[in-house]
């Protein structure tokens, strides 16, 4: 039909018109699936490195966690010795910083540490006498590392101890060249009370990752007990609830009378029957060694 409207040479034109039209839009198309993403990619903002958790160490990371720690009896401290700054006391700071602090506020305590980006509102710039929540003196300092602030990243250091938070105390402020002031005489009395103690002791302390495996160990269902031997079999009638008593301590197993101790307030409801009751001392004596035979198990 379309030959009554042009002739052949114009119909190849077309044709060939047609073929260039298609071969644009089709390049176009993949130009736009291929090329446009990774332009638009290229010009994206870096995406800021992920800080990796550091392990055993406290702070914002998890406040939870923290190094086990060994209870000990702390000796009494002059208050004095703690409050006057001293090159002992600074270098102790700087330790416990460059452990503690560095991760966030930055080596030179400029709120610039590797996790600061991560951050809102970021770490405390201590080079500078600006915006500080509770104040740059002596005792506000200690109170902070005491309490922590709430509402940011920094979390209670309570678990150092007194001289360990004012070393810490002095250490910072070491970090900014402007004055400090030691704080008002009421503020410096509450601190030199608080710090003059008798000496003492600190509690066993555990994260609380560790304090979980250590629950579910603790409280792991044991396996049934295995009723065996005669005499089992006439006292068991619930081997999983006969197993928990005694997986639930070790004294039972001193003597006929301690298993008798440990059973016996607790029958019927604690998987033994009420029959245990009438048991003989040489039926006890065999029963203690059948269940020191099974283990407990």
């Amino acid at each position: 039909m379309i030959e009554k409207y042009v002739n052949a040479e114009e119909l190849r034109r077309l044709l060939s018109t047609l073929v260039i039209v298609l071969a644009a839009l089709a390049i176009a198309g993949l130009f736009a699936i291929i090329v446009v993403p990774g332009l638009r990619n290229a010009n994206k903002p870096e995406t800021p490195t992920p800080v990796s958790p550091v392990v055993g160490e406290p702070g914002w990371l998890d406040p939870a966690e923290f190094p086990p720690e060994r209870g000990r009896v702390i000796p009494a401290v002059d208050p004095q010795s703690l409050i006057a700054p001293s090159p002992q006391l600074v270098a102790k700071g700087k330790e416990l910083f460059a452990a503690n602090c560095a991760q966030c506020h930055g080596e030179q305590g400029r709120g610039d540490g590797p996790a600061a980006p991560t951050m809102n509102p970021r770490p405390r710039n201590f080079s500078s006498p600006d915006a500080w929540k509770n104040g740059y003196n002596l005792p506000a300092i200690y109170k902070t590392l005491g309490a922590g602030v709430p509402g940011t990243s920094m979390a209670s250091f309570n678990y150092l101890s007194r001289s360990a938070r004012m070393s810490l105390a002095h250490f910072v402020q070491s970090l900014g060249a402007f004055p400090h002031d030691g704080g008002s005489h009421e503020a410096l009395e509450a601190l030199a009370k608080e710090l003059a103690t008798r000496g003492e002791k600190t509690p066993n302390r555990i994260p609380v990752s560790q304090a979980m495996v250590m629950l579910e160990r603790e409280f792991t269902a044991a396996p049934p007990l295995a009723v065996e031997g005669e005499i089992i079999r006439r006292v068991v009638i619930s081997p999983s609830r006969a197993a928990q008593v005694l997986a639930g301590s070790d004294k039972w197993r001193k003597g006929p009378p301690e298993l008798a101790a440990a059973i016996l307030p607790g029958v019927p409801a604690n998987g033994f029957s009420v029959s245990t009751v009438t048991l003989s001392a040489g039926e006890w004596k065999q029963l203690h060694a059948e269940l020191l035979k099974l283990g407990g198990r």
